[in-house]
Protein backbone atom coordinates (compact mmCIF):
# COMPACT_ATOMS: atom_id res chain seq x y z
CA UNK A 1 0.00 0.00 0.00
CA UNK A 2 1.28 3.44 -0.87
CA UNK A 3 1.52 6.39 1.46
CA UNK A 4 1.59 10.13 1.19
CA UNK A 5 4.27 11.38 3.52
CA UNK A 6 5.31 14.85 4.57
CA UNK A 7 8.97 15.88 4.70
CA UNK A 8 9.68 18.65 7.19
CA UNK A 9 13.05 20.10 8.24
CA UNK A 10 13.40 21.06 11.89
CA UNK A 11 16.06 23.70 11.06
CA UNK A 12 15.13 25.53 7.86
CA UNK A 13 11.40 24.62 7.64
CA UNK A 14 11.72 22.99 4.20
CA UNK A 15 8.46 21.11 3.64
CA UNK A 16 7.14 18.85 0.90
CA UNK A 17 4.46 16.18 0.56
CA UNK A 18 5.34 13.15 -1.55
CA UNK A 19 4.19 9.65 -2.45
CA UNK A 20 6.03 6.62 -1.12
CA UNK A 21 5.38 3.13 -2.44
CA UNK A 22 3.05 1.86 -5.11
CA UNK A 23 -0.69 1.69 -4.94
CA UNK A 24 -2.67 -1.49 -4.63
CA UNK A 25 -3.05 -2.05 -8.36
CA UNK A 26 0.23 -0.74 -9.78
CA UNK A 27 2.97 -1.50 -7.24
CA UNK A 28 4.80 -3.77 -9.72
CA UNK A 29 5.31 -0.87 -12.16
CA UNK A 30 5.29 2.23 -9.98
CA UNK A 31 7.05 2.71 -6.66
CA UNK A 32 7.62 6.40 -5.87
CA UNK A 33 10.52 6.99 -3.48
CA UNK A 34 11.92 10.35 -2.33
CA UNK A 35 15.28 11.24 -3.84
CA UNK A 36 17.66 14.12 -4.37
CA UNK A 37 18.37 15.02 -7.98
CA UNK A 38 22.18 15.31 -8.09
CA UNK A 39 22.14 17.89 -10.89
CA UNK A 40 19.61 20.29 -9.38
CA UNK A 41 19.81 19.39 -5.68
CA UNK A 42 16.01 19.28 -5.60
CA UNK A 43 13.87 16.87 -3.59
CA UNK A 44 11.84 14.67 -5.97
CA UNK A 45 9.56 11.65 -5.83
CA UNK A 46 11.01 9.18 -8.36
CA UNK A 47 9.82 5.78 -9.60
CA UNK A 48 12.33 3.47 -7.92
CA UNK A 49 11.47 0.53 -10.20
CA UNK A 50 12.58 2.32 -13.36
CA UNK A 51 15.23 4.66 -11.90
CA UNK A 52 16.98 2.67 -9.14
CA UNK A 53 20.20 2.40 -11.16
CA UNK A 54 20.08 5.95 -12.53
CA UNK A 55 23.19 7.81 -11.25
CA UNK A 56 21.25 11.09 -11.38
CA UNK A 57 19.40 10.24 -8.14
CA UNK A 58 20.33 9.65 -4.51
CA UNK A 59 17.41 7.90 -2.84
CA UNK A 60 16.41 8.45 0.78
CA UNK A 61 16.44 4.68 1.18
CA UNK A 62 20.26 4.86 0.76
CA UNK A 63 22.40 5.08 3.90
CA UNK A 64 24.23 8.23 2.78
CA UNK A 65 21.05 10.31 3.14
CA UNK A 66 20.27 8.94 6.61
CA UNK A 67 21.75 9.80 9.98
CA UNK A 68 21.19 8.28 13.40
CA UNK A 69 17.63 6.98 13.53
CA UNK A 70 17.03 7.66 17.22
CA UNK A 71 13.79 5.76 17.58
CA UNK A 72 14.55 3.06 14.99
CA UNK A 73 11.15 3.66 13.39
CA UNK A 74 11.05 3.33 9.63
CA UNK A 75 8.52 3.49 6.82
CA UNK A 76 8.89 0.22 4.96
CA UNK A 77 7.83 -0.66 1.43
CA UNK A 78 8.90 -4.23 0.66
CA UNK A 79 12.72 -4.10 0.95
CA UNK A 80 12.93 -0.28 1.02
CA UNK A 81 13.15 1.64 4.30
CA UNK A 82 12.91 5.35 5.09
CA UNK A 83 14.04 6.62 8.46
CA UNK A 84 11.34 8.65 10.18
CA UNK A 85 13.87 11.13 11.53
CA UNK A 86 17.29 12.66 10.86
CA UNK A 87 17.40 12.51 7.07
CA UNK A 88 19.47 14.91 4.93
CA UNK A 89 17.60 18.12 4.15
CA UNK A 90 18.12 19.17 0.50
CA UNK A 91 17.76 22.82 1.49
CA UNK A 92 20.13 23.30 4.46
CA UNK A 93 22.18 20.07 4.09
CA UNK A 94 21.69 19.11 7.74
CA UNK A 95 20.39 15.75 8.96
CA UNK A 96 17.22 17.36 10.25
CA UNK A 97 14.55 16.21 7.79
CA UNK A 98 11.72 14.16 9.29
CA UNK A 99 9.04 12.16 7.48
CA UNK A 100 5.45 11.78 8.75
CA UNK A 101 2.44 9.97 7.28
CA UNK A 102 -0.31 12.16 5.82
CA UNK A 103 -2.46 9.35 4.39
CA UNK A 104 -2.52 5.90 2.79
CA UNK A 105 -3.65 5.18 -0.76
Amino acid sequence: MGQILNANCRICNFEKDFRYGGGRFNYHENCPVPAINKETGHFESVNYITEKNNPLYKFYTDKQLKSNNDNNNVYQNFNLELNQTNNLCPNCNQYSLDFAIRMFY
